[in-house]
């Protein structure tokens, strides 16, 4: 964005350079998906007792998902990747020569009330997501997501905030708010965490982890 102002000096031209791209969007036919993923999910948990991460008291499963998870966890990671693609090209392709392949870590949370997850990055990875499959009740904002700038100005003047051509600041966090079939993805370098879920049931998500993994050159046929 670039606005004009008239300051003290004449004209201040105002940009907003850099953004962080975010992508939302819902499923087609979420709600004939979203309970085939219940049901695999809860089969899991059942016989899994998952792992420790970033997650505080809620259930997260072993991240091969796709393995466990049958054709509705297939169907869920081909809409991440179809999304994903569509706002990803390699700059440094020759001749229409695809440099890499997407992989996929899948893994699905399941959190009763009071459980969160701390903030934190998934390193090793390109995209990352989270896909609502119950909201377990609570529709408050549950996902944040931080400024990777902060707290560099904060660090320093603590009450001081850059303002916009208006005098409107900026918040340091972003928060998105739990709806089954919604699915959210963020660069996975960007610092994430999940409030504390205040619902009657139990909150059921799956979270995805795309990676770009190098092909191996090759020099066409002999």
């Amino acid at each position: 964005m670039s606005q004009s102002n008239t300051g003290p000096t004449g004209p201040v031209e105002f940009h907003q350079l850099f953004a962080v791209s975010v992508l939302e969007t819902r499923l087609a036919d979420a709600k004939n998906l979203n309970a085939q993923l219940l049901q695999v999910i809860t089969a899991q948990k059942n016989q899994s007792a998952g792992m420790q991460r970033s997650n505080i008291n809620g259930w997260h499963s072993t991240t091969d998902m796709l393995r466990w998870g049958g054709e509705a966890a297939k169907s869920l990671a081909i809409a991440m990747l179809q999304t994903v693609g569509a706002y990803t090209r390699d700059v440094g392709m020759r001749d229409g020569q695809a440099r890499f392949e997407m992989a996929m870590d899948m893994w699905a949370n399941v959190s009763p009330r009071g459980a969160a997850n701390q903030f934190h990055a998934h390193a090793g990875a390109l995209w990352s997501g989270v896909y609502y499959v119950d909201d377990g009740g609570d529709s408050t904002a549950s996902l944040v997501l931080l400024d990777p700038n902060f707290p560099t100005n904060r660090m320093y003047a603590p009450d001081l905030q850059a303002t916009g051509p208006s005098g409107e600041s900026y918040p340091s966090q972003r928060e998105f708010s739990p709806e089954p079939g919604k699915l959210i993805i963020f660069p996975s370098w960007l610092t994430h965490g999940v409030k504390p879920h205040q619902g009657a049931r139990e909150r059921v998500s799956i979270a995805m982890n795309v990676m770009a993994l190098p092909l191996k050159p090759t020099n066409g046929p002999r």
